[in-house]
């Protein structure tokens, strides 16, 4: 059995596993095991609205509305993520293929950055389609000047021309 570890790195989310059935064939072929790194920016905890409703209760002095309505937030995001990771686990568990995760609120060149110095067994990085598919989600230049692994930028299907 090979050793090689694929690491798929992903922005969490609802579509945080689009991409994923590549990985888990990549995996299945190459008899390797997936870990999976779902991030989430510090940012994305924060809404518009969340923001300036957590402003008025400030404002009114009214400290533990804001407590409980960042952490509804933060609830909602790990059930979630928790719901997808379950599928993905589910998925490798009925392949054979080891599964792990890690979930990490920085930004995507950290995040994976730290995950690859802990986890040298990892052999190559493959990033979802949530993360490579425009310049706004992750500067891919800078990407590759930081992770030292060959990367992989998943792309999503085609759309065809009417």
């Amino acid at each position: 059995m090979m050793n090689e570890k694929l690491l798929f790195v992903t922005k969490g989310g609802e579509d945080c596993d689009n991409g994923f059935t590549y990985i888990l064939e990549l995996a299945k072929t190459l008899k390797s095991g997936i870990a999976a790194l779902i991030i989430y920016s510090k940012k994305m905890a924060e809404t518009y609205e969340d923001v300036m409703a957590a402003v008025a209760f400030a404002e009114a002095g009214d400290l533990n509305s804001v407590r409980e309505l960042m952490q509804s937030q933060e609830k909602e995001l790990k059930k979630t993520a928790q719901k997808k990771i379950n599928e993905m686990n589910e998925k490798c568990r009925e392949n054979s293929v080891p599964f792990t995760f890690h979930i990490a609120f920085e930004d995507t060149i950290t995040a994976t950055k730290d995950f690859l110095k802990h986890r040298p067994e990892i052999d190559m990085v493959l990033l979802s389609p949530n993360l490579s598919v425009s310049k706004k989600r992750i500067d891919l230049k800078r990407f590759l000047k930081n992770i030292t692994k060959p990367v992989v930028a998943i792309s999503g299907p085609a759309e065809a021309n009417a």
